[in-house]
């Protein structure tokens, strides 16, 4: 029996298994290669939507501590069971902020309040806990576990306050003054100049912020000043 014949080109028409499994191979190749690079994109893009939300978390958390602490009481009061000692409802321990402040004005809240920033122990973790209550005419701190609180820092990791200032009569010599930055605040009857905040929390450390501490017109004799809306005049 002969075999029909076949012309050379009818013959070459079409592609053999090797030739597919080629192009399977390499169209395999390109499939993983654009499934990387758009799992790369996506990571890349989720890593700039936190970093993002993480600068606006920073930025709200400044904002608000500058502006509590830049109305604080400088009034002096005679200490407790001590005649003749004074000191200012200002408190700074190198891990805890205490102060008498205005709370930025909100539906139903707003005015003079107690405060204080110090971390505490949250569900998932420290965290940089800020607590506030009305103030009292006695300057008597509120039980803090008891009061209205707000989270400014989750899983926190390190929190440190330091302080620097200079005495309020540069003249006075009576006793020593603390010089540079100190870890919290050694002195009871005068208010600092600024406060250095250390914060870091699970993905590293804040910018360092040195925040001023300026005593209200009310609280601060120095001061003759007329306060309208909130600002001077």
């Amino acid at each position: 029996m002969t075999r029909p014949n076949i012309p050379p080109a009818a013959r070459q028409q079409g592609f053999t298994l090797l030739e597919l499994l080629v192009v399977m191979s390499l169209l395999s190749i390109i499939m993983v290669g654009l499934g990387v690079a758009l799992r790369g994109m996506a990571q890349t893009e989720d890593r700039v939507d936190k970093r993002i939300d993480r600068m606006g978390e920073i930025r709200v958390v400044r904002h608000f501590l500058q502006t509590t602490l830049g109305r604080v009481s400088g009034q002096t009061i005679d200490l407790p069971n001590a005649p003749g000692q004074q000191t200012v409802p200002f408190q700074a321990t190198p891990d805890s902020l205490t102060w008498v402040g205005i709370l930025p004005a909100r539906p139903d809240v707003g005015g003079r309040h107690f405060f204080r920033l110090s971390m505490e122990d949250g569900p998932q973790g420290p965290q940089l806990i800020l607590r506030y209550a009305p103030w009292n005419p006695d300057f008597v701190l509120p039980d803090w576990s008891a009061t209205e609180s707000r989270v400014l820092v989750k899983q926190v990791q390190t929190f440190a306050i330091q302080a620097q200032g200079l005495p309020p009569d540069m003249n006075d010599t009576r006793k020593p003054w603390p010089q540079g930055w100190q870890d919290g605040w050694p002195v009871t009857d005068a208010l600092p100049e600024r406060v250095r905040l250390l914060i870091s929390d699970a993905q590293g450390a804040w910018p360092e912020w040195v925040l001023p501490i300026q005593p209200s017109a009310q609280s601060d004799s120095n001061i003759n000043l007329v306060v309208v809306g909130g600002g001077r005049r």
